[in-house]
């Protein structure tokens, strides 16, 4: 994922969004909404076919969970790792809306009273968004880079080179914890699925 903007621009309006001003936040959204709504087709594509207006709704779910964060934003980097996150987040709460609704439990009330658009691609195999979920909440206590570097990778879509830059690594750090980490994830991931 290439970032179009001003890297500076934009990290001076998250710490200015950060310090209360209102005026920032609803400058940068514009500027920061395609890459997110890229960030997020990248998810979805990743997790199988969906409509167009699922990146819509992932980024505005994963936008909200942003605002209601206390995070200092270091820069625009640490603003689209945080993202990714949320997003993993949202995917992880419609799995789980998914799961529910298939053992006939009362679904929870979301914003608008129904089952989101961005539960379409889940609904084939739930079970394995709450599994890469659950992993990824292990491999956190065990090596949180790690987890950053899947979040980065595969949620993010982040190239090598920009996943070095947000974990301040080198890139041939991060081609190693790659492969580590996939390893790792696959082991994991055998017994549960």
């Amino acid at each position: 994922m290439a970032f179009s903007q001003d890297p500076g621009e934009i990290t001076r309006l998250l710490h200015a969004w950060h310090g209360g001003s209102s005026a920032a936040q609803a400058e940068l959204w514009p500027i920061i909404y395609n890459e997110l709504r890229s960030l997020a087709r990248g998810v979805l594509q990743r997790k199988g076919r969906g409509s167009r207006d699922q990146p819509t709704s992932l980024v505005h779910k994963a936008y909200l969970r942003l605002l209601g964060s206390e995070v200092e934003w270091n820069d625009r980097n640490h603003f689209f790792a945080v993202a990714a996150r949320a997003m993993r987040f949202v995917l992880a709460d419609e799995a789980r809306r998914q799961l529910s609704k298939k053992r006939g439990e009362e679904e929870p009330l979301t914003l608008d009273g129904t089952l989101s658009e961005v539960a379409d691609p889940l609904a084939r195999r739930p079970e394995e968004v709450l599994a890469v979920h659950q992993a990824l909440e292990k491999l956190a206590k065990i090596q949180p880079r790690h987890e950053k570097l899947v979040e980065l990778r595969y949620f993010a879509g982040l190239s090598v080179k920009e996943a070095a830059e947000v974990l301040a690594v080198t890139s041939r750090t991060v081609v190693r914890d790659w492969k580590t980490v996939r390893t790792w994830l696959h082991g994991e991931l055998a017994g549960s699925l």
